[in-house]
């Protein structure tokens, strides 16, 4: 059950993040921009409600929410926001938008694997849903990087970003997770980490 918690205390917090980013965006910033950074908002709010239903849905029972935030939060578990600060993507727009690209990308997959994987229907429809949203919200990134990028350094910038960031969040999702060689050896081969 932790793990579907800290799932859901994480949907939680992005909520949290990206509402808090866009009370503090500049006046200047597009209506397009603000609705599709609220639509995420949104998004995670709707995901933070669907995994609590679907803990409530493997206990039978009502689940304490404010209580399983407390003890998340006192976990010292890695977080992929927390490459946020490494990258400084409070300062670096290419880096936040990056980040949006590559986790969210990467959650969109995680989330269609589980979906594929789980037998019970209501869970799977579920994290196929929650997988869609995660698509969804790459798009954004990608499509803030497009806007963002204008010469071969801000290009070469973002694609060593990527490269590592992909390293960071596997590397934070083998810290929460057993040991599996095999996996490790076949994510090892796709992105040449040898």
């Amino acid at each position: 059950m932790d793990h579907f918690i800290g799932r859901m205390v994480n949907e939680r917090l992005n909520m949290v993040e990206i509402a808090q980013s866009i009370a503090s965006m500049p006046v200047d910033t597009s209506v397009e921009e603000l609705q599709l950074l609220t639509k995420q908002a949104h998004d995670e709010a709707n995901h933070f409600r669907m995994v609590r239903d679907v803990i409530e849905h493997i206990t039978g029972e009502t689940l304490d929410v404010e209580a399983a935030i407390r003890a998340e939060a006192a976990k010292p578990t890695a977080k992929g926001a927390e490459l946020l600060k490494k990258y400084e993507a409070d300062t670096d727009p290419i880096a936040l938008a990056a980040y949006q690209l590559v986790a969210e990308g990467r959650a969109e997959a995680v989330w269609d694997q589980m979906a594929n994987c789980i037998e019970d229907d209501f869970i799977s429809r579920t994290y196929a849903k929650i997988a869609r949203d995660e698509g969804f919200h790459a798009n954004i990134g990608g499509m803030k990087l497009e806007r963002l990028i204008k010469t071969e350094a801000d290009q070469a910038h973002a694609e060593n970003l990527v490269k590592q960031m992909r390293r960071d969040l596997f590397e934070i999702s083998c810290m929460n997770t057993l040991a599996a060689p095999a996996a490790k050896a076949l994510v090892a081969d796709a992105y040449g980490w040898h």
